[in-house]
């Protein structure tokens, strides 16, 4: 959850704030589920500054690609302007904005924007973060009496890591509308520095070789299933594999990244599937195998 207590009912804020961290962070180190970072090359190395052939082998002309990524975060947030608490609605955003990658950071906002919505309405998705702060008020005063006390909506994104020219970033959001708990939503974003586009899972995988990948797939969520819930005779048929567009590349394989309920209850928070490198033989696109 974003809000932070102690925070003066009289803040309203309703422009985007830069708080400059210009800390040049990769987060190369930073590995989900106490994995192994990934490495920027094959030998452990930065990724180098200059231009490279690195990408999905569409042709495009390859650009400078920095060694390391500095950003700035930018904080959004908006409460109702008649509201007085700490159980007044909350809009709250920090997003990391990235020197000199506009269509990354552009990426980042959309995908953003796309899941700061209160699911239970339905609303339209909106084109901005300015305007997903807009429609959540609006929602959240529509509510009559105080049915929207301790509403809060917020989002945050994060350098995940990095592997050669391919940038992932976590985009969060999470979303309170009463009830027992809220509703987490987490989205990898895939980025190639060098031929400056998103690079979906399709795009990752070698044409003609989706079934061999979530064959691979299958078999690391059973393993998954074995470890975590090895007495649970009933959980592969309550919690069956299903696929995700969701993923990073580690030093250890592919990892899979799944929201709650979707492969598990809530209880066990947001499952990740690693299927290795060894299951993946012909699998990956060469340029971004390891070897």
């Amino acid at each position: 959850m974003m809000r932070r207590p102690g925070q003066s009912p009289l803040l309203i804020v309703s422009a985007l704030a830069l708080a400059l961290s210009l800390a040049a962070c990769d987060n190369s180190t930073d590995a989900p589920s106490g994995e192994d970072a990934a490495p920027a090359t094959d030998s452990g190395q930065p990724a180098p500054t200059g231009n490279t052939d690195a990408g999905g082998g569409d042709g495009q002309k390859a650009r400078p690609v920095p060694a390391r990524l500095s950003h700035q975060t930018e904080t959004l947030e908006r409460r109702p302007p008649d509201c007085d608490g700490d159980d007044c609605p909350v809009f709250e955003v920090h997003l990391q904005v990235y020197d000199g990658q506009p269509e990354l950071n552009a990426a980042v906002r959309r995908q953003l924007a796309g899941q700061l919505v209160v699911t239970s309405e339905s609303p339209a998705t909106p084109d901005s973060l300015e305007a997903a702060a807009d429609q959540f008020l609006a929602t959240a005063a529509g509510v009559s009496g105080e049915g929207s006390r301790g509403w809060e909506l917020s989002g945050d994104t994060k350098q995940l890591g990095r592997w050669r020219d391919l940038v992932t970033v976590a985009i969060n959001s999470y979303e309170f509308t009463g009830g027992a708990h809220g509703m987490p939503i987490t989205q990898w974003l895939n980025w190639d520095l060098a031929e400056n586009h998103a690079v979906p899972l399709g795009r990752l995988i070698v044409s003609g070789q989706e079934e061999a990948f979530w064959d691979a797939a299958e078999r690391a969520h059973a393993r998954w299933v074995e470890k975590e819930a090895p007495s649970d005779e009933g959980f592969r048929e309550d919690w069956p594999f299903q696929q995700t567009d969701s993923y990073r590349i580690t030093r250890n394989g592919v990892v899979l990244h799944y929201d709650v309920y979707s492969i598990a209850p809530y209880s066990m928070g947001q499952p990740e599937l690693t299927v290795p490198w060894s299951d993946l033989a012909g699998v990956i696109q060469p340029s971004y195998r390891p070897y």
